[in-house]
Order: structure tokens, then C-alpha cells, then sequence
């Protein structure tokens, strides 16, 4: 009988030496890479006519991407901030403008999963800049023991082929000015 109660006063001690090597197996799992594409965190609006600064009504940027995940056995939940700044020029007519932009879910091998679009919607006071702080939610699927660390969250300005054609000549005209 002393040999069972022993054995019961030993269990407190024994047990969490068990579960701290558990937690030791399991592996921290990082956070899925969110970020903006870099030729795409800026959106120029023309009013519809030929890219060119002199008819420019209002022109947008992504500043920076904050957020955290957590993992679930579907998956892994990812919350982030998307934080942009706009301007507008005196051909705005308003006080307000909206940029459309995406969210896409990338896998590590580059597969586009979902792509989302929405409208960052800017409203100006007096001043001409206006910032704007979206709260972005986006659940990638995956298994239970799964890694989302090489996964990506990846969003920017939903251009026309004609912004886009503009982005690339003045990412051409900067790459000749370097030595």
C-alpha cells in the first residue's frame, strides 16, 4: 500500500516532466509572408484619359502591412492592416475616391488560390492627403500539422494594362539611370 501511495504523491512530478517534452516536439510555426508587390503599391487615377501628371485627379500608395496568424486544425487564419495614403489634386470635383486593390493567397510553388478584390475607399477633409487603415482577414486551408511559413498573402492596385504599361516604362527609365 505505501508503494501506491508514493506512486500517487510521484504523479504531479512526473506527468509535467511528460507534457514539457511534448511541447518540445511540436514545432513553432511561423506566419505566412503578407506583404505588398512592390510595382503595384501605387495606383495613379487620370480620370480615364492618358497617363500623364498634368491630368492627374488623385494617386494612392500602399505604406506598410501589419499582422499576426493563428493555426487551427483547417488551417491557419491570417489578420492583418493593409495602411495606405492617397492624394488627390485640385481635378478630383469631390472629396473622395476609391482604388481598387486584391488580396491573393500564393502557394510555395507560385499557384494563385484566391484572389479577392476590393476598393480602398479614401474621404478627404480639408487637406489633400488622406490615409486609410484596412483591417484584412484571409483563411488559407491546410492540414492540421501543415506549415503555412512558405505560403504568401500577397495584394496591390488592381491596374488597367494601360497603368500597367505606364509602371513598366517608368520602371525601365529608372533601371537605364543606374550605372
Amino acid at each position: 500500500m505505501n508503494r501506491w501511495m508514493l506512486l500517487l504523491c510521484a504523479m504531479p512530478l512526473i506527468l509535467p516532466g511528460c507534457a514539457s517534452k511534448e511541447k518540445e516536439k511540436q514545432v513553432k510555426r511561423l506566419c505566412p509572408q503578407t506583404a505588398f508587390v512592390r510595382s503595384l503599391e501605387r495606383m495613379n487615377d487620370y480620370g480615364g484619359e492618358s497617363p500623364d501628371e498634368k491630368v492627374l485627379v488623385a494617386a494612392a500608395k500602399m505604406k506598410s502591412v501589419e499582422g499576426n496568424c493563428k493555426y487551427s486544425d483547417e488551417g491557419v487564419d491570417v489578420d492583418f492592416t493593409l495602411n495606405f495614403v492617397a492624394e488627390k489634386s485640385p481635378r478630383l470635383g469631390g472629396n473622395q475616391i476609391g482604388f481598387p486593390f486584391f488580396v491573393s493567397i500564393v502557394t510555395p510553388e507560385g499557384k494563385i488560390i484566391s484572389k479577392e478584390l476590393m476598393t480602398a475607399e479614401f474621404k478627404f477633409g480639408s487637406d489633400k492627403k488622406a490615409e486609410l487603415n484596412e483591417d484584412l482577414h484571409v483563411f488559407i486551408p491546410m492540414s492540421k500539422d501543415a506549415d503555412g511559413t512558405n505560403y504568401q498573402v500577397l495584394m496591390g492596385f488592381q491596374l488597367t494594362e494601360e497603368q500597367i504599361k505606364a509602371v513598366r516604362k517608368a520602371e525601365d527609365e529608372k533601371a537605364e539611370v543606374k550605372p
